[in-house]
């Protein structure tokens, strides 16, 4: 194979993996949007009672007036399971309307909410 043969089939390889990662990308998105409609829940929250970031979170919800459904991963295998299919890193571990939030952020929990509900 030449040199313009070998750059093809470089450039062809590259762009696969390009596409592969961006489908990727795209495939935590679709999950959670599984688990919030398999929940019936816009907003899932994956946690554990001593975590402080999840008490957090619980409590914005609820000021927030949002519903949610919460799961502690240390008493429901099932919610266990769920969890480890995201990376299981980092609680919480929130799907809103279809998004994967880690961690404590009330403002990216507003702009989903916010442009979701229109």
């Amino acid at each position: 194979m030449g040199k313009k043969g070998a750059a093809a089939l470089g450039l062809v390889l590259v762009l696969a993996l390009m596409g592969f990662s961006v489908f990727q990308l795209g495939a935590g998105n679709r999950l959670a949007q599984s688990l919030n409609d398999a929940h019936d829940s816009d907003v899932v929250m994956y946690g554990a009672a001593w975590c402080p970031a999840c008490a957090a979170t619980r409590d914005y919800l609820t000021a927030r007036g949002q519903s949610f459904v919460e799961l502690d991963m240390e008493k429901n295998p099932e919610a266990a399971q769920e969890f480890a299919q995201f990376g299981g890193h980092g609680i919480p571990l929130v799907l809103a309307k279809g998004e994967v939030i880690r961690g404590h952020r009330p403002s990216e929990l507003n702009r989903i909410l916010a442009e979701k509900s229109q």
